[in-house]
């Protein structure tokens, strides 16, 4: 009802003079007698002149009620500012002249157009930054990239230069941003058209914050996660640190300083500011790391003053090899004089890359030890040309256990991936130990075991991987491969 309101009198006054446009003649006969001609062609003329500016002004009161303040209007949210409505008015008037001096008073406007053309181009590239603010604003109010109150962050050339603000104001020419300082910033349209836009409150209202923690090697990392996130959770759910998604904490690299945690939480800019939300969380996992006994790593130098063991150790020396040894899961919970006498009876052996240690189905009373390089255990499974690889060993690892303690053949093929040295243990000697060390045996048991589900397993996948049917291959005919030479010969 009011789009009606704001339209009757335009369209009265457009009705009107069409009207008189189509009675002029009869209006001028009848009145002919009484007007003179001066006064007849000046009545003629101010109908057509009326008939063009009504014309004009109906139209400029459609755009302006359907498309500015209806269709922008109804996208943007917000009501729109008389500056795009005045252009268009104008737009729209400078049309209707040139048609009242093309039609009534017949006049030709080539001349007027090419002078008005000039015009614009002067005055386009002198207002070229302003027209550019005006349509990228259009641009913003019609695809709403952010709305008024959203936290964004425009990227520059430079990361120093990134703009992290929350969104205050959005017009024609500008947008206006409020920092976590509480000063605001006056961005031109253009700038935000030309330049990359992270919005941190879509498609989700909050967004994450990640904050850096170094702390010491000699803290286990369990230790460490468990009391950062004790720090963080403790102030989740207050002032915008949400709950859910749930803070976490992730141990993201190790540097020459430490151990750099990462800590991950979420937070609602409506309610707390990034800045608000670091000092909050800093001073929470400060607060448990204190009470914890925990200090976040600091550059350090290490001074040797006395003789101190050596801290590479060399696998060409027997002292160093031993140390090596006492730090495997074999050999860690066994006495000095128990290890120094399985290491007595040990036999050092040397594999190049590509090197078989032993094959499937060999004989054997020894197992083995891998002091540094990798081994891949493999298996051949009847009907499949290659072998399955069934995993890797690493170093500190052993294997081969199961012939010492069962007697049975090698289950698995055992060859080098990278250079290797290993130490061989004798059936005897390893007899003498378990006969003393319960849990050593129980240890080994448990691998034997695992070794053989392992083993079963990679070999029902490929013998079920064998037997599923292979995918049919639709032939071509004669024809296209015909048309495939061709076109692979052009």
């Amino acid at each position: 009802m009011n789009k009606l309101a704001r339209l009757w009198f335009p369209f009265l006054v457009f009705l009107a003079f069409l009207s008189a446009l189509f009675s002029s003649d009869l209006l001028v006969r009848e009145l002919g007698t009484n007007l003179s001609v001066v006064a007849q062609n000046t009545f003629i003329y101010g109908v057509q002149i009326g008939v063009w500016l009504s014309a004009a002004l109906l139209l400029n009161r459609l755009i302006e009620v359907f498309f500015w303040d209806g269709f922008v209007g109804t996208l943007s949210g917000r009501k729109v500012p008389r500056l795009p409505k005045d252009v268009t008015a104008l737009a729209l008037f400078i049309l209707a002249g040139a048609g009242i001096l093309a039609t009534v008073f017949e006049r030709s406007i080539t001349g007027i157009l090419a002078t008005s053309g000039v015009a614009s181009i002067i005055i386009g590239l002198a207002l070229r930054n302003v027209i550019l603010d005006m349509f990228i604003g259009l641009a913003i109010h019609v695809e709403r990239p952010f709305k008024i109150g959203d936290w964004v962050q425009v990227h520059r050339n430079r990361r120093e230069t990134h703009i992290v603000a929350k969104v205050i104001e959005i017009n024609w020419r500008t947008t206006r941003l409020k920092t976590t300082h509480n000063n605001m910033i006056v961005v031109p349209n253009n700038v935000i058209g030309t330049s990359i836009l992270t919005n941190y409150m879509e498609p989700k209202p909050h967004f994450r914050i990640d904050l850096p923690f170094l702390i010491d090697f000699e803290v286990n990392a369990d230790r460490a996660s468990r009391v950062l996130q004790a720090g963080v959770m403790a102030v989740a759910g207050e002032n915008g640190i949400l709950e859910n998604p749930e803070p976490e904490v992730r141990l993201k690299e190790a540097t020459l300083e430490g151990q750099l945690y990462e800590v991950r939480f979420f937070i609602l800019p409506v309610h707390i500011s990034p800045n608000e939300s670091k000092d909050l969380v800093n001073r929470s996992i400060l607060e448990h790391l204190q009470r914890s006994g925990i200090a976040p790593a600091q550059p350090k130098e290490e001074i040797y003053i006395s003789k101190q063991s050596k801290r590479n150790l060399d696998t060409e020396t027997d002292k160093d090899i031993y140390q090596l040894l006492s730090r495997t899961e074999l050999f860690r919970n066994l006495s000095i004089d128990e290890l120094m006498g399985v290491f007595s009876g040990m036999q050092r052996r040397e594999l190049r890359q590509g090197d078989t240690l032993y094959r499937q189905g060999d004989k054997g009373d020894t197992m083995f030890l891998l002091l540094e390089g990798l081994l891949n255990s493999s298996i051949h499974v009847q009907g499949s040309e290659d072998p399955a690889k069934v995993e890797s060993i690493k170093a500190g690892s052993h294997f081969g256990e199961e012939t010492v303690m069962l007697g049975t053949q090698r289950p698995s093929t055992m060859q080098a991936a990278t250079p290797a040295i290993i130490y061989e243990i004798a059936k005897d000697q390893m007899k003498e130990i378990l006969a003393r060390r319960g849990d050593l045996l129980s240890m080994l048991n448990e691998d034997i075991a695992m070794g053989s589900s392992k083993i079963s397993t990679k070999r029902k996948a490929v013998t079920r991987k064998r037997k599923s049917p292979p995918k049919k291959s639709e032939s071509k005919s004669k024809v296209q491969k015909a048309v495939q030479t061709f076109f692979n010969f052009i």
